[in-house]
């Protein structure tokens, strides 16, 4: 009995592991990345604070508030291979250039608002042979 309160309570503990504030990026939503390692990867914690502040712009707690079918619901996994730069991968290959730079510019849009960091915005399909860009002198006032 015991043994299993403490399992409960660790599996909680992990469960809330990398949250920051506000809605947080469900595990659900956010296939790559469960658990934050030890060693936690700055870049990516970045990464993912940039997607919650994209979320938290529309009031959504993970990307199931979007409607089906649209790029936003298929955000497959996010990164910073460079600082102030976010990367989005979709999970199909299945998407025209206005697509994704709609999704780009959207999200440079709302998360640029709150994270001055955020220099640019990078959608690309699944397989990265097509992508669009929005940088952040795109969207009018963030400067």
């Amino acid at each position: 009995m015991m043994r299993n309160k403490v399992a409960a309570l660790l599996a909680a503990a992990l469960a809330l592991t990398g949250c920051t504030s506000g809605m947080e990026v469900s595990a659900e939503s956010h296939r790559t990345h469960s658990v934050a390692p030890v060693n936690e990867d700055l870049s990516q914690k970045w990464a993912d604070a940039q997607i919650n502040h994209f979320l938290n712009g529309y009031g959504a707690a993970s990307f199931r508030g979007f409607l089906e079918g649209t790029p936003h619901r298929n955000i497959d996994s996010w990164s910073s291979p460079e600082e102030g730069v976010l990367v989005v991968v979709l999970s199909s290959n299945n998407w025209e250039e206005k697509y994704l730079s709609s999704l780009s510019f959207d999200m440079m849009g709302k998360a640029g608002w709150t994270d001055h960091s955020l220099k640019l915005v990078r959608v690309t399909s699944h397989d990265g042979s097509m992508w669009a860009d929005t940088p952040r002198t795109d969207i009018n006032g963030l400067h």
